[in-house]
């Protein structure tokens, strides 16, 4: 049964940085949505460093998601979705914002990794749902059936490409941070 879930900006960031964004929507059933406006902010996932240390931006697509239908970008069209959106904004940047008011409006849950966000979201919107970037990598992963040396691999373009260190709230963190160490990547946190 196919499951919607909103995801902001830095999450979608992180999905593609895996390099399996179309797999992960596909195992886990997922077609995600995003607001123009945070989809607006798609734009880069950074190189590994080079032998010499040296990072470069490379550009970020969505378009394979969106061409297999697993990636709605959605504009802020009603009043509900509107008003929601004025409410949130009063204590996010609008591409957050426009987020937390699509997922609570559709009743969705919301994919990201931001505390404030999630703070907010919950005060807010207390019934909404909050998955992380690591719930649904881990939950991708098991319905996948990812060998440990791709979960390494997975893991490693996650934290170079999506430029994403093991989250000090998030419970999944050591699992993420272990990965990282056996692949012997520096994890940042």
């Amino acid at each position: 049964m196919v499951r919607s879930l909103v995801m902001d900006a830095c999450c979608t960031l992180n999905v593609l940085a895996t390099q399996l964004e179309l797999e992960i929507a596909v195992a886990c059933d997922f077609v995600f949505i995003i607001s123009d406006y945070a989809h607006a902010e798609v734009l880069f996932l950074d190189s590994p460093p080079d032998d010499k240390g040296v990072r470069t931006k490379e550009p970020a697509s969505t378009l394979a998601l969106r061409n297999a239908r697993r990636l709605e970008v959605r504009a802020l069209d009603t009043t509900a979705l509107l008003d929601a959106f004025v409410d949130c904004a009063a204590h996010l940047r609008d591409e957050d914002a426009s987020c937390v008011a699509l997922a609570a409006v559709l009743g969705l849950p919301l994919m990201t990794d931001d505390g404030k966000e999630q703070r907010v979201a919950r005060t807010l919107f207390p019934s909404i749902e909050i998955l992380s970037t690591l719930s649904v990598l881990q939950d991708a992963a098991t319905r996948l059936n990812l060998a440990e040396k791709d979960l390494m691999r997975v893991a490693t373009a996650l934290r170079w490409r999506g430029n994403f260190a093991p989250p000090r709230k998030d419970p999944l963190s050591p699992w993420y941070a272990e990965l990282l160490r056996k692949a012997g990547v520096p994890n940042g946190g």
